[in-house]
């Protein structure tokens, strides 16, 4: 490099460098004045998903007539994988609030196969969250299956538990108080009501404390409600039924179902039948209303018309009730609904004084009568079964289930006891959260006192950094600069290499000795191409044409001293664009020299050298080969000051600089297991910078 170039370059170095301060300096000051807006952008966008998912989900719950479209618009027009796997689980709970609520099932197999994926790769703390909320919604949704379609509480427990433990760590924490009133729910239908009023008391203290709207309240009154009314504690049951009526209008159609068929339930178990009728007949009228007639819903009512009807000696409103609901219970394999369907045909036989087929009804020994079921379920069955016992004057048999009955009351009182221990403790733990939520608050407001302090030592920190980023650059620069000096010295080689003087001293004998039989033209033909060498050694690069047209000469002026059984090949593919593609300077001649004299040269019988140019997608493929005895001295290095290995050289220097790389490598070509020849391959790949 000459003195006044070099000059110039560390001057436009320091340039460089003042700018690159000024900028970092910059930089740091709007990092100190405002450096959450990219934050703050990024929470925005992830508020605005949110609530768009949000307003899916209500109208999922309310089966809003466009519900469906919105789904597949919103899975069509998805910006990646991650937000079309959240419309699909909206997609998914959809499908369990319709007439076929199985076809849920592929949705949620997708989708936690595809969170599987994701958990493999690295992660940051949003998308981590994001994920969790994806797994938990699915989790959620099979549980829920289990729980509703099932009764399998066991199960629906252990993935309630799971979709809770993956929302703490979420980006939909709302969503906790649903999961602890669903996870209340399975623990009811499994007896444990100690339990289901731990979780529904934690769902209400989660409501206030992450200061989600009142209506989030609704359904944990209503499980309160419901486990009141278990345990036969009327007066508190109403208290919380009449606090969940007054949302009833903002309740989605299901969730409004569910209300009526608790509090017809409420008055069931008070004996007020025509009250309890009336709740029942508002609940079938509100499912017809919103088009849900084919829903699990509108068969649940049905049944329990059924009970009602039968205890207001409405003998056939209760069959008719009875044949619609047993058939749709069979095909669903409910055997919790289908053992109560049992119990009201055994009450109305005994009502209607058809002993034998009492008789018969208990005697028919299905899979109904080992299933598990709630407390309440299996006592009604048996104060069924105490009446039909008293009508045939079994007694003894009559006294039994009368002391089951007893002791289903005496458990009762104990869950009720239990419950008060449990209420005492759930109290005591909203005291102490409360507590260590101040003590958070106060911890934050010593941290923010201390963040003006730290300022100056981030300041400080800032421009440590910079002065090192500049002496990275520095030491950067000073390393291009010796890789330029690696080129110059392995041009020099190049140019050493190129024409050996061995090669010139052979072809100017072979001249001479042939003088009289030769054209003379053909001396004419070395002395340019050993211009053309000098030329094109001082270029990193050249044409692909030139490079063509420089080897094909070389080629004619070796082709003498290979013999007459010599032929060459030069193949270029026709989407090769021999004028825009730039190739290293004389490595084609490097490949051809080195496959000539190591390969051809003194080999017997028919010599053949074949040059290919292709594509492969962005990459300009060049093969030279050769029919010799093959490259069998390759063990991954080559001599630094050979051919091959200024060819190595000049390729890890070039590369160290380009994130596209280009590769060469030499291999043997084999045909049943025999050498047959050698193959030297470069792939140069399009917009490589050459040094």
């Amino acid at each position: 490099m000459e003195p006044n170039n070099l000059l110039n370059c560390i001057k436009a170095f320091a340039k460089r460098i003042c700018a690159t301060l000024l900028a970092a300096l910059a930089v740091s000051l709007l990092t100190i004045g405002c450096g959450d807006r990219s934050a703050r952008d990024a929470n925005n966008s992830d508020s605005t998903r949110i609530n768009k998912l949000k307003q899916i989900d209500d109208s999922v719950m309310t089966l809003a007539p466009s519900v469906k479209q919105l789904i597949a618009d919103g899975i069509r027009t998805a910006p990646d994988s991650m937000t079309a796997y959240e419309y699909r689980l909206r997609e998914a709970r959809y499908l369990t609030l319709t007439d076929h609520p199985e076809r849920f099932k592929d949705n949620i197999e997708n989708i936690l196969r595809f969170a599987e994926q994701q958990q493999k790769r690295e992660l940051n703390n949003a998308e981590k969250r994001r994920l969790n909320t994806l797994i938990a919604g699915a989790y959620n949704c099979r549980a829920a299956y289990y729980h509703n379609f099932h009764r399998k509480q066991h199960q629906a427990i252990q993935l309630y538990k799971a979709a809770y433990s993956l929302l703490a760590n979420s980006d939909s924490e709302h969503n906790m108080p649903k999961v602890c009133a669903n996870l209340a729910d399975a623990y009811i239908q499994d007896n444990n009501m100690p339990m289901a009023a731990q979780w529904y008391r934690r769902a209400l203290f989660l409501v206030d404390s992450l200061a989600l709207p009142p209506k989030e309240n609704v359904t944990l009154y209503m499980g309160l409600a419901q486990i009141y009314l278990s345990l036969h504690d009327f007066d508190t049951a109403l208290h919380y039924y009449k606090a969940t009526e007054n949302y009833f209008q903002m309740m989605s159609p299901s969730m409004q179902a569910y209300f009526l068929n608790n509090f017809g339930n409420y008055y069931y178990f008070l004996k007020d039948y025509p009250q309890a009728l009336k709740m029942f007949l508002r609940m079938k009228r509100t499912i017809e209303r919103h088009g849900m007639q084919n829903n699990f819903d509108m068969y649940q009512c049905k049944v329990n018309l059924a009970d009602v009807y039968l205890n207001m000696d409405s003998i056939s409103r209760s069959q008719q009730c009875l044949d619609e609901v047993e058939p749709y219970f069979r095909k669903r394999h409910d055997l919790t609904a289908l053992h109560y369907c049992k119990t009201i045909r055994i009450g109305i036989a005994t009502r209607t004084g058809n002993t034998a087929a009492a008789q018969r009804i208990i005697d028919s020994n299905d899979e109904t009568e080992n299933h598990p079921v709630q407390y309440s379920l299996a006592n009604l069955r048996n104060i069924y079964l105490q009446r039909y016992y008293e009508k045939v004057g079994d007694y003894r048999r009559a006294y039994t289930l009368m002391n089951e009955i007893s002791e289903y009351n005496d458990s009762l009182e104990h869950n009720h006891s239990n419950m008060r221990s449990a209420e005492i403790m759930a109290r005591f733990t909203s005291d102490t959260l409360k507590l260590h939520h101040d003590l958070t608050i106060e911890h934050k407001n010593a941290t923010i006192e201390k963040t003006q302090k730290q300022l100056l030592l981030s300041i400080a920190i800032v421009l440590l950094l910079m002065l090192l980023f500049a002496l990275w650059i520095m030491q950067s620069k000073r390393k291009q600069m010796k890789a330029q000096m690696d080129i110059m010295n392995l041009r020099l080689n190049i140019v050493r290499n190129r024409i050996s003087p061995h090669f010139v001293f052979n072809v100017l004998n072979n001249k001479i000795v042939n003088a009289g039989r030769v054209d003379d033209t053909e001396l004419l033909d070395l002395t340019r191409l050993i211009r053309t060498n000098l030329d094109m050694s001082r270029q990193p690069a050249v044409k692909l044409a030139e490079e063509l047209d420089f080897v094909e000469k070389y080629i004619r002026v070796e082709r003498f001293m290979l013999g007459d059984d010599f032929a060459w090949h030069i193949n270029v593919a026709a989407d090769v664009d021999r004028e825009k593609v730039l190739v290293p300077s004389m490595f084609l001649q490097i490949l051809t020299e080195n496959a000539i004299i190591h390969g051809l040269k003194g080999w017997d019988g028919h010599k053949e050298l074949t040059i290919e140019v292709h594509r492969e997608q962005h990459t300009t493929v060049i093969n030279v080969s050769d029919n010799g005895p093959g490259f069998s001295t390759f063990n991954g290095t080559f001599k630094k000051k050979t051919g091959l290995g200024i060819i190595a050289q000049t390729v890890a220097i070039n590369n160290e600089h380009n994130k596209n790389k280009i590769r060469f490598e030499i291999t043997n070509i084999e045909h049943d297991g025999n050498v047959c020849g050698c193959r030297a391959t470069v792939r140069v790949p399009d917009g490589v910078k050459f040094l």
